[in-house]
């Protein structure tokens, strides 16, 4: 009763604010919702067996970001016998934490965050937890003057609190979570006249790994990531944004809806502890020709936990 009146009491966290404008920050690389998922909710940092350190970066004209990221399970070491540890066993503590540098037009903001969270159990066989998840940051926005309006550039320094429930097994996996908490921190007067790239943002994401064949290691994974502001605006087709992975072995190939003004594609490769990975954003309404691609690389490294185990190639 106590876990659950706990999730209870995050949950109603997670859905209190005040009004805002909608954005959220970092706007991109987009990949991360995609690769890294932990960044948008604190709950899901450390709900894999291995540490992760992920890259990625995006280009799109004169527009730049780059986001550093890693998340893990904490574990303790097993017994000694004659000076050689023996396994390990992972506690219910995960953490994460990122570095980012998003710049969109006359803004730039860079960006730090560290997350906690905490998984509980739902089975003996710890094949399937619930947890919650916090995380807590600072981002120092920089916007260049606004010569049509008078207005001189500004800096400012802003904190700010993401929280998440994540609940997730062997093959489903869904979770709620807020971004930006504490809002954009800026006057009224200022918001009139810049536009500060944070706010806050609800999301829910939710998927299913479907198992195709076994022999063949191939796995289709429908997922949706359902993205709010305080409007609370669910007749918007932008707040869906649908996604599709399919797993072949160590590759993973997909296509990601979240802006239905573009068709946005993906590819993974994973080695044993290397993956690489590539995002391209293609515009539908005019020739790609004339508008420039969003192109964003990925790549991370995982350690530990990542071997040929149970007739698997990869955990993905």
């Amino acid at each position: 009763m106590s876990s659950i009146r706990t999730i209870s009491l995050i949950a109603v966290f997670i859905f209190y604010g005040l009004q805002a404008s909608a954005q959220h920050t970092p706007i991109n690389p987009i990949a991360n919702r995609v690769f890294t998922p932990f960044i948008i909710n604190p709950a899901i940092a450390g709900s894999k067996d291995f540490m992760a350190i992920d890259f990625s970066a995006t280009v799109q004209g004169d527009d730049f970001s780059q986001l550093l990221s890693g998340n893990t399970r904490i574990a303790h070491k097993g017994p000694r016998y004659f000076g050689a540890p023996v396994g390990k066993s992972f506690t219910n503590l995960g953490a994460g934490g990122s570095l980012f540098n998003d710049h969109y037009g006359p803004s730039r903001s860079l960006g730090v965050s560290a997350a906690a969270s905490y998984h509980i159990p739902l089975s003996d066989r710890n094949i399937s937890f619930i947890s919650v998840g916090i995380a807590v940051k600072g981002i120092y926005n920089v916007m260049d003057s606004i010569a049509d309006l008078g207005a001189p550039g500004r800096e400012s320094i802003i904190p700010n609190i993401d929280a998440g429930i994540y609940l997730y097994s062997k093959n489903l996996y869904a979770g709620i979570s807020a971004t930006n908490l504490l809002g954009n921190m800026t006057d009224s007067l200022d918001m009139a006249t810049y536009e500060i790239p944070v706010s806050r943002q609800y999301f829910f994401l939710a998927g299913y790994k479907i198992v195709l064949s076994r022999s063949l290691d191939i796995v289709l994974e429908p997922s949706i990531i359902i993205n709010l502001d305080d409007s609370l605006d669910f007749k918007s087709r932008e707040t869906y944004n649908p996604m599709l992975k399919l797993y072949m072995d160590a590759f993973c190939v997909g296509a990601y809806m979240h802006d239905y003004h573009n068709l946005t594609f993906f590819f993974q490769y994973k080695f044993p502890k290397l993956y690489i990975g590539t995002l391209v954003d293609f515009p539908r309404d005019v020739p790609f020709y004339k508008r420039d691609l969003t192109v964003e690389i990925a790549a991370g490294l995982n350690f530990g936990g990542v071997t040929r185990t149970a007739g698997k190639r990869y955990q993905w």
